[in-house]
């Protein structure tokens, strides 16, 4: 066997160094660092992953139900409740789809003195916003706004319905496996747990 010349002794060396070094730093937890443009790396403080497609979520288009008959309304309850109104769901018109996740609804709000508020909305549960499609007419029919966007849901007064749809019925985290007939189960049977006086 012919003897390794002092040379290449010394390349072997400094070879084995490297690796015993990099094997060292790997096993002690060491941060390793990866040559930049490696595209398999990247800084997990940055809001872009270039190694994963990013998830663009879009509404489908939106039809109008038929206007709500009063048979198939359900009444539910709203917390600090203004004595002067009566809410209900229209339940031929709740919707729910997994890959929007939009829950779309028919509400009527009676007045003591007769008159009624008609609106066909939906309720983003991941963002905690709601949308108007539509508003009824004194004729039994849906008129679409000019311009309807998303907009937060706000515990206001008159429009407080909202919060509690989205926490109580439409948002609940102990419902599994979303879907309209649960939802309206919850709104007919359900009784939420207070968290404000208002329920008898």
């Amino acid at each position: 066997m012919q003897k390794m010349s002092l040379v290449t002794k010394a390349v072997l060396v400094s070879v084995l160094m490297s690796a015993t070094g990099t094997l060292l730093a790997a096993d002690s937890g060491g941060p390793i660092t990866a040559n930049k443009g490696d595209s398999n790396f990247y800084n997990p403080h940055d809001s872009f992953n270039p190694n994963v497609e990013e998830y663009v979520w879009k509404e489908q288009q939106t039809e109008l139900p038929p206007f709500p008959k009063d048979e198939d309304l359900i009444e539910f309850q709203v917390t600090r409740p203004n004595v002067s109104f009566n809410y209900f769901i229209d339940a031929n018109s709740l919707s729910y789809t997994q890959e929007e996740g939009i829950i779309r609804y028919t509400v009527v709000i009676k007045s003591k003195t007769g008159a009624k508020n008609v609106a066909f909305e939906g309720i983003r549960c991941t963002t905690n916003e709601f949308k108007t499609y539509a508003f009824g007419n004194g004729k039994g029919k849906f008129v679409k706004p000019r311009r309807y966007e998303w907009k937060p849901i706000l515990a206001n007064n008159y429009t407080r319905y909202r919060t509690d749809l989205s926490k109580y019925y439409f948002c609940n985290i102990h419902v599994l496996d979303l879907s309209a007939e649960k939802i309206i189960a919850e709104l007919k049977y359900g009784r939420p747990q207070v968290l404000e006086s208002g329920f008898k």
